[in-house]
């Protein structure tokens, strides 16, 4: 019996034996560091940055860091680093950013990270007790050259095109969806505008005990929009967008619509990366032209619509959150309403328990574009036309948590990360 045991009790005294001698791999005397960053390559920072102890909790660190980022008008993004000083450092903060372009590699983006991330460490770590292994260094300045110019003057064009085909012996899909934006931001103004266009098409084979019958279902539309934002001050931005539409889904033959706009922020702008609570208002005259009658037998009408929504977004140490709401209706009636509620969370509650959810509620009393008479059991099955409906709603929610050893220092690639 014992001789049978004995390989398994030799395993396991040789992975305590093991552990035992990797605890030299915690630094003595080194601060703790957490990085809350859904882009970093972690095991890159830890090769890069090997002087600190990476914990697995906020809580457990004596420099709690913080990655947001907001997207630039070239299509790049702007990196915020937001550190926070905990225990020995407490009241300690700093903030620092960079830029990444919108087509910079992978290995740029994760060397920029490690060049602020020990930027802001300098900071903490010439007042620990491990002050004495850094070393400074500085480049030689640059010859000053002209300035640069940009040929394209702020301007960035996309284009796009995806397309998807499966089936079986008895079921095909095919769906290609296409897309042309253009967009020019400046400190003071953003422009964007894109047309897209879609095509979806299943076909079916349904045995009907006697034969079979072939089915198929299409569906369309296209979409034109275009904004321009202009900053007022701090607080107040205005601006003008348009929307044109045509859709087999919504009965839509054509539908246009102009909107002026303003927005109150009730934080400055400049902090946008750290929390936001936006108001905005929006009136538009719409005209739509419809494919086949409505339930309010029109065949085209000329409406005019409102639109109020408040957006608050918090990026805390404990995590995030951002909740919207908004209500819209029709002028000449105003029992033709829709209001919509979003929110979305990502909490990390106690140590190693973090909480994510996301969820939209719409009410809906706004359908003025449903197509008299019913809908064929083909139509709702699948879903080739709009439906009436009071309400829809989706949410999406996740729970995790983590227990065991608070240090993270050890970086093993073997078999994937």
């Amino acid at each position: 019996m014992f001789l049978r045991l004995l390989p398994a009790i030799l395993f396991l005294v040789s992975g305590f034996l093991f552990a035992q001698s990797n605890q030299q791999l915690i630094k003595e005397n080194a601060p703790s560091v957490f990085i809350n960053c859904r882009f970093c390559d972690m095991n890159f920072i830890k090769e890069q940055i090997p002087i600190v102890n990476y914990v697995n909790d906020r809580k457990d660190a004596d420099i709690n860091i913080l990655f947001t980022s907001e997207k630039t008008g070239a299509g790049g993004y702007e990196r915020t680093a937001i550190f926070f000083g905990q225990k020995m450092f407490e009241g300690e903060n700093d903030t620092l950013k960079f830029s990444s372009l919108p087509n910079e590699s992978e290995n740029i983006t994760r060397d920029k990270t490690v060049q602020i991330l020990k930027l802001g460490l300098v900071n903490y770590l010439s007042k620990s007790p491990i002050s004495d292994k850094i070393q400074i260094s500085f480049k030689a300045q640059e010859q000053i050259g002209t300035k640069i110019e940009d040929p394209w003057d702020f301007w960035v064009f996309k284009l796009s095109l995806n397309g998807h085909l499966n089936g079986q012996e008895k079921f095909d899909n095919f769906n290609i969806y296409g897309t042309v934006s253009a967009s020019r931001a400046t400190e003071f103004s953003k422009f964007y505008t894109s047309f897209s266009g879609s095509y979806n098409e299943n076909n079916y084979e349904v045995d009907l005990g006697n034969g079979s019958e072939n089915i198929k279902s299409l569906s369309r539309s296209y979409n034109f929009y275009a904004h321009n934002y202009f900053a007022i001050d701090e607080h107040w931005s205005w601006g003008l967008s348009t929307n044109l539409n045509k859709s087999t889904y919504y009965n839509i033959d054509f539908s246009g619509r102009i909107s002026p706009e303003v927005e109150y922020n009730f934080y400055p702008y400049s902090v946008s990366n750290e929390r936001q609570l936006r108001l905005d208002y929006k009136i538009s005259p719409v005209y739509n032209n419809y494919n086949t009658e409505t339930i309010f037998f029109k065949m085209e009408e000329v409406l005019f619509s409102q639109q109020l929504s408040a957006t608050l977004s918090l990026v805390e140490q404990w995590g995030s959150t951002s909740v919207s709401i908004s209500g819209s209706n029709y002028l000449h009636d105003m029992s033709k309403y829709s209001i919509d509620l979003y929110g979305n969370i990502s909490w990390q509650l106690f140590r190693g328990f973090s909480l994510n959810l996301y969820g939209q509620y719409s009410k809906i009393r706004n359908q003025i574009s449903l197509p008299r008479g019913n809908a064929t059991l083909e139509e709702v099955l699948l879903q080739r036309r709009q439906l009436e409906t009071g309400y829809e709603f989706w949410v999406s929610f996740g729970i995790s948590y983590s227990f065991g050893s608070i240090f993270n220092n050890i970086v093993n690639p073997r078999f994937g990360n």
